[in-house]
């Protein structure tokens, strides 16, 4: 029936046709709803709904319509339509939704939850996640008021909260507050709430807006953070080693810390602000070595080095300093982390270490180890020089036997002696050290002459010989020595020290106190004597052993007054063996008690089978060394073998020679 302009420019209808039904203009899909609603209208009700009808110049309309009953005589006479625009409604309406939905799913993850306060209406509400961080059903009866919620609060935590919530709401300011709540269940959670008080126009606070976020898990990763900071912050500042780190491209320290400090004698400070303070601190000798390791770091190697500083107050330290490289994607050189040790006392323990390792304790000299190793250098040094190097080796005569009788309270310092005698002797370019219980070593450097080797020889013979007191004793001492050249006598170090050695053991055959020469003939004897000693032990049980025997004749009879039995020794390689080569070896080796047993026995065995063919036998004289002798059970083994061939004592003698006695008494 009626229209405004308003109602023709909504809808569209330009040509503002009265008779147009408003239903006729409503989507299809609504049109029943519409209708169904207006016919509520016309029994006299007010009805509002939204719906969409079909604009002609866009695709669809939303609109709130409002349906009054028109009431006439207690009748309802028409119906008035009022139509409002409710598109941009909608949108906001959806896009709320939407937002509102979407806060929700992110509270849920991040455990926040969100609540305000309307201070007019004294009304709150909490969003869902914030029920469950307190333990909560969402549809359970809870009233979320402030007096309700301080009943979750811990006690310490109540008074804190009333009075931030309290103090925002007269100011209108904001707060932040961690405190922990106690759910139903009793389980303790640490929370973390931010608030804001809203204002209107006028400046009144209208609202309490404000988020409460879960931080229990939060709470004991940091705590353990923390712990672990504490207790690194602990090490850090105890360690007894530094820990450093450089920023490569400002050459700057970011980080020293006060065991650096301790090291160098420096404060931190310093070194955080200049770098090459640490570089004047390093030793001259070793500077170049650092900065070669320094080239490794560029490459990205870490690096372990040892070098010498010195501290500010003049100190030399040994330092052991480890480098760790970070490099950028490009490869390049960024940051270097470092850690640096005091090893002066380590290093001062384990050159102690090698100098018990290297030198004897009696003398100090360096031990045969120590003049082995160095000899090889001064080999590689005469070899480049071309020049020539004498080994003489010594050997102290009867030294043992005064360690034995007099003990090594006296031949300790007797030794000591002697060793500061020969070191007065030798210059810096010689060593000197010892080679054994009683034996001395000494390497001369740049001989012009072989000759020169006597005069030295000479020399040391007689420092060693001069008499020496000690403790009432007047001691003498002889010696006898070994010598041999390079390159003449060997190439090697273990070859000159073998050579030196064979030649002092000619010259203690020869005569005490003398020297020798080494010559390639101690070799081959050498060689030989280690081939009889080995055979010898075999010679028993292969029966290369037999006896010649050597009559005695009287001069007037012509008669045989008695026969001397000598030991004979058919070698499978070298036919018949002098006794002067085998019975020597046989007595060092101790195999001479064994061989005089074998001649006693085989004695008495010839003679009794000269007995039982009805001979006439006559004494016969056996050579014994004085080691037979003197061991224990010689006499009853004699008698026993005497018993079982029935053979007469009187038939045996025995001969020592002087030589023998003399020797063993010197042993």
């Amino acid at each position: 029936m009626f229209s405004n302009e308003a109602a023709f420019k909504l809808t569209g209808n330009e040509h503002k046709e009265k008779s147009q039904q408003l239903t006729a203009l409503i989507h299809t899909s609504k049109q029943q709803q519409a209708q169904e609603l207006f016919q509520r209208a016309l029994k006299g009700e007010k009805v509002h709904f939204s719906t969409t009808i079909n604009h002609k110049t866009k695709k669809e309309l939303h609109l709130y319509i409002t349906l009054i009953p028109i009431i006439v005589n207690e009748q309802v006479a028409g119906v008035y339509a009022i139509c409002r625009d409710d598109s941009k409604e909608k949108e906001r309406s959806n896009h709320i939704s939407k937002l509102e939905t979407h806060l929700k799913m992110e509270q849920k993850p991040a455990n926040v939850g969100s609540w305000y306060y309307d201070v007019r209406e004294d009304k709150s509400y909490w969003s869902p996640q914030l029920y469950n961080i307190y333990g909560l059903n969402p549809n359970q009866h809870f009233t979320p008021s402030l007096k309700n919620v301080l009943q979750f609060v811990n006690r310490c935590g109540q008074k804190r909260l009333e009075k931030a919530v309290m103090e925002a709401l007269s100011t209108g300011g904001s707060y932040t507050i961690e405190y922990t709540l106690l759910r139903p269940s009793g389980e303790e959670r640490t929370v973390f709430e931010q608030a804001d008080a809203l204002v209107d126009e006028q400046g009144n606070i209208v609202q309490l807006i404000g988020v409460v976020h879960d931080i229990t898990e939060s709470k004991v990763i940091t705590n353990e953070l923390k712990q672990k900071e504490q207790q690194f912050q602990t090490i850090y500042n105890n360690l007894d080693a530094g820990i450093w780190s450089v920023d490569v491209q400002s050459n700057e320290m970011i980080v020293c810390s006060s065991g650096v400090s301790n090291i160098y004698g420096e404060d931190a400070a310093k070194f955080l602000g200049n770098r090459d303070l640490w570089e004047s601190c390093i030793h001259p000798e070793d500077k170049p070595a650092v900065a070669k390791g320094q080239h490794q770091l560029q490459k990205g190697k870490m690096i372990r080095h040892q070098y010498r500083i010195y501290t500010q107050t003049g100190e030399m330290k040994w330092v052991k300093d480890q480098c760790i490289p970070t490099l950028d994607e490009n490869g390049k050189l960024m940051r270097i982390v470092g850690i640096v040790e005091d090893i002066t006392a380590e290093k001062k323990y384990m050159d102690h270490v090698e100098y018990l390792a290297t030198h004897d304790h009696v003398t100090n000299l360096p031990n045969r180890r120590k003049f082995e190793k160095k000899l090889k250098n001064f080999i590689r040094q005469m070899k480049k020089e071309r020049d020539l190097l004498a080994v003489f080796y010594l050997g102290l005569n009867r030294f043992k036997h005064i360690n034995d009788t007099l003990g090594h309270d006296v031949g300790d310092p007797l030794l000591q002696r002697i060793a500061n005698r020969l070191k007065k002797c030798v210059t810096l370019d010689v060593m000197l050290a010892r080679a054994g219980e009683d034996e001395l070593a000494i390497c001369f450097l740049s001989l012009a002459h072989i000759h020169e080797c006597q005069k030295l020889a000479a020399a040391l013979l007689q420092e060693i010989e001069k008499e020496i007191t000690i403790d009432d004793f007047s001691l003498c001492v002889t010696a006898s020595i070994g010598i041999s050249i390079y390159p003449h006598d060997g190439e090697d170090a273990k070859m000159l020290l073998t050579n030196a050695n064979l030649a002092m053991r000619r010259a203690k055959e020869v005569g005490r106190s003398d020297w020798q020469l080494y010559s390639p003939l101690m070799d081959s004897e050498t060689y030989k004597s280690y081939h009889l000693e080995k055979g010898l032990r075999n010679a028993l049980l292969q029966n290369e052993f037999f006896i010649e025997y050597q009559p005695k004749v009287h001069t007037n009879s012509r008669e045989i007054d008695s026969i001397e039995a000598l030991i004979r020794w058919n070698h499978p390689e070298w036919g018949r063996v002098s006794p002067e080569d085998f019975i020597p070896l046989a007595e060092e080796t101790h195999l001479i008690i064994e061989l005089g047993d074998w001649v006693i026995q085989h004695v008495c065995k010839q003679l009794q089978q000269w007995k039982n063919q009805g001979l006439q036998i006559v004494p016969v004289s056996i050579n014994v060394s004085s080691k037979h002798l003197l061991k224990r059970g010689f006499v009853e083994h004699v008698q026993q073998t005497l018993a079982h061939y029935n053979i007469d004592p009187s038939f045996i003698e025995f001969e020592v020679t002087e030589s023998s006695i003399i020797q063993y008494e010197n042993t």
